[in-house]
C-alpha cells in the first residue's frame, strides 16, 4: 500500500520540478539586427499627367526613350517611372522638379 502512494507522489514531483525547468529564461547572446526595409507606396499614374519638368528630365537625359509605366508617392514628391530605351527597360527614380533620385 505504501509503494501505491510513494509512486504517484514521486510522478507528480518530477511533472512539476520539470515545468520550472522549461520555463526558465534562456539569455541570448546573439545581438544582430536584422534590417527590414521600408518598402514604399507608390500610385500608379498616367504618364500624361507626370509634371512637365520630370518629361523633360526623360527628354533630356534619356533621348529617344518612352515612359512605359508612372507611378508617384502620395503627396507627389517623388516619381516611379519606367523607362524603355531600345529593348532596356529601366526604372528611375525622380523628384517633381525633374531632379534624378538614386535609389540604393
Amino acid at each position: 500500500m505504501k509503494n501505491l502512494f510513494v509512486l504517484p507522489v514521486f510522478a507528480f514531483g518530477l511533472l512539476i520540478g520539470t515545468q520550472n525547468i522549461n520555463a526558465q529564461e534562456v539569455a541570448s547572446t546573439d545581438n544582430t539586427e536584422v534590417a527590414t526595409p521600408i518598402q514604399e507606396k507608390y500610385i500608379d499614374l498616367a504618364v500624361e499627367n507626370l509634371p512637365q519638368p520630370v518629361l523633360d528630365a526623360v527628354a533630356k537625359d534619356y533621348a529617344g526613350a518612352t515612359i512605359e509605366k508612372a507611378a508617384a508617392k502620395e503627396d507627389a514628391s517623388e516619381f516611379k517611372l519606367l523607362i524603355k530605351q531600345g529593348e532596356k527597360e529601366k526604372e528611375v527614380f525622380c523628384d517633381a522638379n525633374g531632379k534624378w533620385i538614386t535609389k540604393g
